[in-house]
């Protein structure tokens, strides 16, 4: 079936339809991993988005029942170049076109995603449509210029919970720490077993009455600068207990600290993003995916990494070392943080 996609400035893709049939407008983003479709469909941080692979061959190895980020899609539509009707991969349990039309994801494949990708790298992130429906460019234009985002973090509430928890010693002395669920997703839940997930609008004091030896600011959808409660709630943490922030969370951390935090012109999405200490020049390689960063930093914190592509910061910490807040995630080859990379 036929399918179109229209930017807010007018441009124009046309190709076919794959996964879910109808419309859906939201954010076009360009995503650079060649790998992970399904992590990045389940994944809150990407609600609303309409996320384009740069990779040009997806969906050869299926979806499984272990890749999931969260317990349903999150990204509103995927697009692609070439859609693979077959798969083949030991964990495999479907197809991915099978997958989106089950969650009502739309796809569009047969445009030029390099194109694509250079048009938001050039003129910026920004407003865009998918249809099977409509095919009247000027109509869907106006329908992408008046999309407005909803409240994606607050679809993230929970109640108190616990994350995958673990009986042994060593999984006990990790359970005083306290997840605000922002839009957390099952990689980080995983690196903090036993953890305590609170929802975005817990007080400081809820949070405080748990005693907890750390704070995780999870990821998640959205514009940081919106959150003024979490704000709130995370500077009243400060000084009372080490805060970590991650991706989003490092925004709304770094918010709660003084910083100037805005909408980039082409957020971080993929894999392999280098950073590095600008001091030692040691550098790491890491995964990242928000479209928000950190612009200033006030007197009393201190940029520890830099994007070495174009050069936006990375990671910052307090004087006092209690407070982190890393627009990346870096983890090694067996899945836990490099020796001497430390959170607090």
């Amino acid at each position: 079936m036929k399918a179109i996609l229209v930017l807010e400035d007018g441009t124009v893709f046309t190709g076919k339809s794959f996964g879910a049939e109808g419309e859906v407008a939201g954010e076009i983003v360009f995503n650079t991993q060649v790998v992970g479709y399904q992590e990045i469909l389940t994944d809150p941080a990407y609600g609303g988005k309409l996320v384009a692979m740069g990779y040009p061959h997806i969906g050869n190895s299926g979806v499984n029942d272990r890749s999931q980020e969260s317990d349903q899609t999150h990204a509103s539509a995927l697009v692609v170049k070439e859609y693979s009707k077959i798969f083949s991969n030991w964990q495999a349990t479907g197809s991915l076109e099978d997958f989106m039309k089950k969650n009502k994801v739309i796809g569009i494949e047969g445009i030029d995603t390099r194109a694509l990708t250079i048009h938001i790298r050039d003129h910026g992130e920004m407003k865009a449509i998918i249809s099977t429906e409509e095919f009247d460019v000027e109509k869907l234009v106006q329908k992408a210029k008046g999309y407005q985002e909803p409240g994606l973090v607050g679809q993230s509430k929970s109640e108190i919970r616990s994350s995958k928890s673990e009986t042994n010693s060593k999984s006990k002395a990790q359970n005083s720490k306290v997840i605000i669920n922002l839009g957390v997703n099952n990689s980080t839940l995983s690196r903090f077993p036993g953890a305590t997930v609170v929802s975005y609008d817990a007080s400081a004091e809820q949070i405080l009455g748990m005693s907890p030896e750390q704070v995780i600011v999870s990821s998640g959808p959205g514009d940081p600068t919106k959150l003024t409660g979490t704000i709130g709630t995370v500077k009243s943490l400060i000084g009372k207990v080490p805060v970590y922030g991650i991706q989003n969370g490092a925004c709304v951390l770094a918010l709660a600290l003084g910083c100037k935090v805005s909408k980039m012109k082409v957020g971080h999405h993929g894999v392999n993003h280098p950073v590095v200490d600008p001091k030692t020049g040691k550098g790491e390689i890491s995964a990242q995916n928000h479209s928000f960063g950190i612009d200033e930093v006030p007197a009393g914190i201190k940029v520890t990494h830099v994007n070495l592509n174009d050069k936006t910061i990375e990671k910052i910490e307090s004087k006092d070392g209690t407070c982190v807040g890393t627009l990346y995630f870096m983890i090694d080859e067996r899945g836990k943080l490099p020796a001497g990379y430390k959170l607090v």
